[in-house]
């Protein structure tokens, strides 16, 4: 007679999930001037907003692992987020197996245990994902208002400077309510 065995067993998962996400746009940087003076204008307003130069780029690296990198040549803009979790999973399978089987049967509830550690880790996944890109959606509402008051103001920049490259600059005129500019330059 077969005796009846009762398998318990324990499995465990330890991973450590990374994931990013971001997106790319670039700058509507009119070609009043040079691309590299409007390079220099441009960094210079990214850095009153808290960017650091590294080369021909303006980077910053915002708390909630947000990061902002703006090509000075040619206004491409980069922001990605990163997200990191550390798993650590448990998973507990009993049965009854009798004699013969008892190999099979704790082999087959071993692979139920990994297959249910799998399917938690990609879950949990998933879900830091879904945070992170929310997390990126919610930071461009804010971003792209604080960009376009960046590329406004190397335009108006820009158009000064080239105002008084034509000629002799007679007058300058802001409406900061309805963003005009009028330039009034001798030739």
């Amino acid at each position: 007679m077969s005796r009846a065995y009762r398998i318990s067993i324990e499995e465990s998962l330890s991973r450590h999930v990374q994931v990013d996400d971001g997106v790319a746009s670039k700058l509507e940087l009119l070609p009043i001037l040079s691309r590299e003076r409007t390079g220099d204008l441009l960094a210079a307003e990214l850095t009153k907003k808290g960017f650091t130069r590294q080369g021909d780029k303006a980077v910053r690296h915002e708390k909630d692992g947000i990061t902002v990198e703006v090509t000075l040549a040619d206004g491409e803009v980069k922001v990605t987020a990163k997200g990191e979790k550390a798993l650590d999973l448990k998973a507990q399978r009993t049965g009854v197996a009798v004699e013969e089987s008892k190999g099979l049967r704790e082999q087959e509830l071993r692979q139920n245990a990994q297959a249910q550690l799998e399917a938690e880790a990609t879950a949990e996944e998933t879900r830091l994902r879904e945070q992170v890109t929310e997390r990126l959606g919610a930071r461009l509402k804010d971003l792209k208002g604080e960009l376009d008051g960046v590329v406004n103001r190397v335009t108006v920049a820009s158009l000064k400077e080239r105002a008084s490259q034509l000629g002799t600059v007679e007058e300058v005129n802001e409406n900061a309510e309805t963003g005009e500019l009028t330039i009034k330059v001798r030739v």
